[in-house]
């Protein structure tokens, strides 16, 4: 893994990074919320936002072996573009794994892409959130510690699931609320 250098060049057996040459096989490319020129370097269509048109399977039209998900990638479910937010990213994600792996072992490719609305959650402050799914609707603490919960869920260890809740908590309890929605009189 390579952050914050330039690619100067990709090709079938390497990849160019700043001044390092990488021999490789797959490529897996991650950009920020800033519109990623792929498209261009990819001379891919591109919707209104610069994002990469897609195939059903997360492809680059006209080539296969090229993969574009997440928020650089346009693909159109029910007729509605995807969001380009992390639970879509996630997903294709897992995806496109699946598809490189099929091909690699020379199976037959899964079936097109088809992302699964799990709903929305928000921080709005200190112990106050939204949850806003189809299972359930929610707002304030209940649906804070529902976002504690889950967020530590998908955290990569227990050692760091262990450490977080246990800052959490620490922080909770000890840092003195920074915004106040009640002024003391003064007399």
């Amino acid at each position: 893994m390579r952050l914050g250098q330039p690619v100067k060049a990709i090709d079938d057996a390497h990849v160019v990074i700043g001044d390092e040459t990488i021999p490789c096989r797959t490529v897996i490319w991650t950009a920020g919320v800033t519109p990623s020129p792929a498209g261009k370097w990819l001379n891919a269509p591109t919707d209104k936002a610069g994002r990469v048109r897609v195939q059903p399977d997360c492809s680059v039209p006209g080539h296969p072996e090229v993969f574009v998900v997440g928020d650089t990638a346009s693909l159109d479910q029910d007729g509605k573009p995807l969001p380009g937010v992390a639970q879509v990213a996630m997903q294709e994600g897992r995806y496109v794994g699946k598809v490189i792996q099929k091909r690699e072992t020379g199976r037959p490719a899964p079936q097109p892409f088809r992302y699964f609305d799990k709903g929305n959650m928000a921080v709005i402050g200190r112990g106050f959130a939204i949850l806003d799914s189809r299972f359930a609707k929610m707002s304030g603490l209940p649906a804070w510690l529902a976002w504690a919960f889950i967020h530590l869920l998908f955290l990569p260890a227990f050692g760091n699931r262990l450490r977080v809740w246990t800052q959490a908590i620490w922080s909770y309890f000890t840092r003195p609320e920074k915004f106040s929605t009640h002024r003391r009189a003064s007399h």
